[in-house]
């Protein structure tokens, strides 16, 4: 990882602390898993609220605040195993151990659906703001762990594939995309990455009863996204 650098996006910074806690104190009241709407519908409402300074540094403290959240589960997990977690490539973890853990969900963290979601929406529409906002290597770095820790749960850990997890790694990759294609020197993908871009797997979607909706190759989506 490069040092700490924040990159230009052609206006000065215009952030306030207090403003983006009593925006993060909203979102968590009015969307998530206990609003009984659809996790897309929520989410496609609270993005436009990301917008501007405090809301896009709200999304990226959401993103980062999730991948931490994940590393310090899977770690313990992982410990309690004897095993140490490599954030750099939890698919070798996966494989190793058949993990099944998913994203954490409120209370213990920003739900993946709802707020995970929006969040990558509010920083694709604005990427260049969002990283001017935060290290730019860490927000990129962030996105294809979550990306990596998804899809190696969906194919080590039997961990159901839903039309909400699906819309999330669209969402991870594009955002990723985005972010690589700003950043002048993106960090290198990671192995568990540049692993699912070699593979052509086809997985299932399943809706709420189980039935198959439809099928997502995140192979060829990356491929096609990561190497443009």
């Amino acid at each position: 990882m490069r040092w700490f650098r924040r990159k230009s996006a052609g206006r000065p910074l215009a952030v306030d602390p207090a403003r983006q806690e009593a925006l993060i104190a909203d979102v968590r009241r009015r969307y998530g898993g206990h609003v009984p709407r659809r996790f897309r519908e929520q989410a496609g409402e609270l993005a436009s609220q990301l917008g501007g300074d405090d809301g896009l540094a709200v999304a990226d403290r959401i993103v980062h605040e999730t991948a931490e959240r994940a590393l310090a589960d899977v770690r313990a997990q992982a410990a309690a195993r004897g095993l140490a977690a490599d954030r750099r490539n939890y698919r070798a973890l996966y494989q190793q151990t058949a993990l099944q853990y998913r994203l954490p969900e409120p209370p213990d963290g920003w739900h993946p659906y709802v707020h995970l979601a929006a969040a990558l929406a509010a920083i694709d529409a604005d990427v260049k703001r969002a990283m001017a906002l935060t290290d730019p290597n860490w927000l990129l770095v962030h996105t294809l762990e979550l990306l990596d820790m998804t899809v190696s749960g969906w194919e080590f850990g039997r961990v159901p594939v839903t039309a909400d997890a699906a819309d999330l790694v669209t969402r991870l990759i594009a955002a990723a995309t985005r972010m690589r294609l700003t950043e002048d020197e993106p960090p290198a993908l990671p192995p568990g990455i540049r692993e699912v871009m070699r593979s052509n797997r086809a997985t299932n979607v399943h809706d709420q009863a189980g039935v198959v909706i439809g099928v997502i190759n995140v192979g060829a989506e990356t491929r096609r996204s990561f190497l443009a």
